[in-house]
This record gives structure tokens, C-alpha cells and sequence, in this order.
């Protein structure tokens, strides 16, 4: 009787292992693999309805993050926050953002204006040795604005300035082009060190080689399905205020084991310290009826020939990994705490 018992036990088991197995469903996460794990005391941390953070493997200038967290909203819901980017981006070290028309219009930049620093070094900034992350065109645009200036030379080369990032998105948009950065001795070509980025985000070449393909070229090739805009925005970083403008791409996917929505996102421009970015944020659908999962990926190459300056930036950007966490936990409580605010038009 007890051996009949215990085989009919063990039967139970196996049938409701199986059953819990059914209900599981795929692996939420496996879309990252293997570049990208996540850890066994990383889902336990999910599991207790808590967000994760930590650094990735890098070489090099480039640092990169992972950070996770449960929610319980689905993709529509995302789509509308990333849609309304001042209300997506709400952090203390983001002092402005704005999101470029389709077409662009140097309107939506009024809310944008250079430091009082960065509007002083411009006397100074030539090829080879400038403050600011430009091309010589570029630098001789914003002196000629100053020397010409027939009022207050500052608004002229804020003026300057504006024109300068309009004119960067219409050629990235036309040609999928960016200048090369010549502040140093050695110009950069933020494409090739995005490329760079790419190949060391297999995940997205393995599991979309057309939309990597269409983020490689630029818009003028954005891949089927794909929803591609722009913002500017001014955050504090490295005791600077960073410029920057960011060309963003929203798909949905149907597919098991594909996120319900993948946002991914480049810097076209950095006026200090980032060579270039790349970050992909995906709504992961979960196992069964349990949560979502927001995932977040970055991956930048910090600019190392400011020298001494280059471990100070490279700190503070993975500084930002202590404050993940509550970062993902704030972004949670705004998604779901229904629809974003519509942001007025400028």
C-alpha cells in the first residue's frame, strides 16, 4: 500500500510540474541572451516585485548597464509615455527636453540654450581644441555669430547653436550622415563607434537584423513596422550640462519570445563627453498571469581623450547604476499610474 502511494505521489508530481511548466511559458528574458544573462538572485529580486541594476562586461571606453522591473502595464500603455518624452524623462538631472516636428523646425528648439560656459569658451574653440563636441563648420558658424552680433553676441550664438542642431537632424534624417566631432586632435566619427556599439549588442542582430540594419544606415531606412522620431534634451552630468539630440525607434512584435514593445534609441549628437549611445528599453511579456517586465540596456563609449576628465565622466556615468534602481522603480509608478500628460506644442 505505501509503494503504491508513494509511485501515485510521485505521478502527481511529475503532472503538475509539467502543468506549471505549460502555464510558465517561454523564458521572458532569453530574447537578451546569451550577450545579456539574467542572473538567478536577479529574477529572485523580480520575483519579490523589486527592480534590479547592475554593469555589464565592457572593454575599453565603453561602459554598459542592464536594469529590470515588474509592471503591470502592457505596450499601448509604454507607446504613450515614450510618445510624450518631457513626461518620459522626468529626473532630476534633466533640466530640458523637447521632441522635434516631422518635419523638424528650428521652433521646437526654443526651449534649448548652451551654458554661459560653453557660450564663453566659443571665443576660444577651434579644430583640434574646442570646448564643444562640433565640427569645424560648425565652430566657425558660432564665432562668425558672435564677432557679427549687432546686439547681445550670447542670444546670437544660442541662435548660432540652434541652427547648428536643426541642421544635424536634417542631414542625419536626409543622408543618415553625422558630422565628425573635431574638438580634438583626432576627429571622431560618431557612426563608426555607434557600429561599434551595435556589434556588441548581439541580442539585436541575432533576433532583428533588419531593424539593425535600418538603425546602421539612419531613418532613411527604418525597417517595417518601426515608428522613428527625435528629441533634444539638456541633463547635468560630469559637473557639465550635456546637450544632446536622439533618434528614437518604437516597434511592437507579435511574436513569442519577442518584447510586446521595443524602444531603441541613439544619440546623433552629444556636446560633451559621449562619443556614442545606444539604449533599447523592451516590455518583455511575463510567464502565465504573472507581470511584465521592463528592461533596460544601455551602452555608451565615453569620449577618453578629455584625459584626466575622462575617469571623472566614466565614474559619474556608472554612478547612475546606484541610482537605477529607484530610477526604474519612479518610471513604474508613472506607467502605471495611468496616461501621461499631453505636453503643448511649441
Amino acid at each position: 500500500m505505501t509503494t503504491r502511494y508513494l509511485k501515485y505521489s510521485a505521478l502527481l508530481c511529475i503532472c503538475s510540474a509539467l502543468v506549471s511548466s505549460s502555464q510558465a511559458g517561454p523564458d521572458p528574458f532569453a530574447f537578451f541572451g546569451p550577450s545579456v544573462s539574467i542572473s538567478a538572485s536577479d529574477r529572485a529580486q523580480l520575483n519579490r516585485g523589486n527592480p534590479f541594476a547592475h554593469a555589464l562586461p565592457t572593454k575599453g571606453s565603453e561602459v554598459a548597464m542592464i536594469a529590470a522591473i515588474p509592471v503591470n502595464v502592457n505596450g499601448d500603455r509604454l507607446v504613450a509615455w515614450e510618445r510624450q518624452v518631457a513626461q518620459m524623462k522626468k529626473e532630476a538631472s534633466v533640466l530640458a527636453v523637447g521632441r522635434f516636428s516631422d518635419p523638424p523646425r528650428i521652433e521646437d528648439l526654443a526651449g534649448l540654450e548652451l551654458d554661459n560656459g560653453d557660450v564663453a569658451s566659443i571665443r576660444s574653440c577651434r579644430p583640434q581644441n574646442c570646448e564643444l563636441k562640433l565640427a569645424g563648420a560648425e565652430m566657425e558658424q558660432l564665432r562668425r555669430a558672435e564677432a557679427e552680433a549687432k546686439g547681445d553676441s550670447r542670444e546670437a550664438v544660442q541662435e548660432a547653436f540652434r541652427e547648428i542642431v536643426l541642421n544635424r537632424v536634417q542631414q542625419y534624417l536626409a543622408t543618415g550622415q553625422i558630422p565628425s566631432d573635431e574638438d580634438h586632435h583626432t576627429p571622431v566619427q560618431p557612426s563608426s563607434r555607434f557600429a561599434a556599439l551595435l556589434e556588441h549588442t548581439p541580442f539585436l542582430q541575432d533576433r532583428l537584423p533588419e531593424l539593425t540594419a535600418g538603425l546602421r544606415e539612419g531613418p532613411s531606412r527604418p525597417g517595417p513596422g518601426v515608428e522613428s522620431s527625435f528629441y533634444w534634451s539638456k541633463e547635468h552630468l560630469a559637473r557639465k550640462s550635456m546637450v544632446s539630440v536622439t533618434h528614437e525607434s518604437i516597434v511592437r512584435y507579435q511574436d513569442a519570445g519577442m518584447p510586446d514593445t521595443l524602444v531603441v534609441a541613439r544619440d546623433i549628437f552629444c556636446s560633451h563627453y559621449i562619443n556614442a549611445s545606444l539604449s533599447v528599453t523592451a516590455l518583455m511579456r511575463g510567464e502565465g498571469n504573472g507581470p511584465n517586465y521592463l528592461v533596460y540596456v544601455n551602452r555608451t563609449e565615453v569620449d577618453v581623450l578629455h584625459g584626466v576628465l575622462a575617469g571623472l565622466v566614466k565614474h559619474a556615468i556608472e554612478g547612475r547604476l546606484k541610482n537605477a534602481t529607484k530610477v526604474m522603480t519612479d518610471l513604474r509608478e508613472r506607467l502605471e499610474s495611468g496616461d501621461p500628460p499631453k505636453n503643448p506644442r511649441p
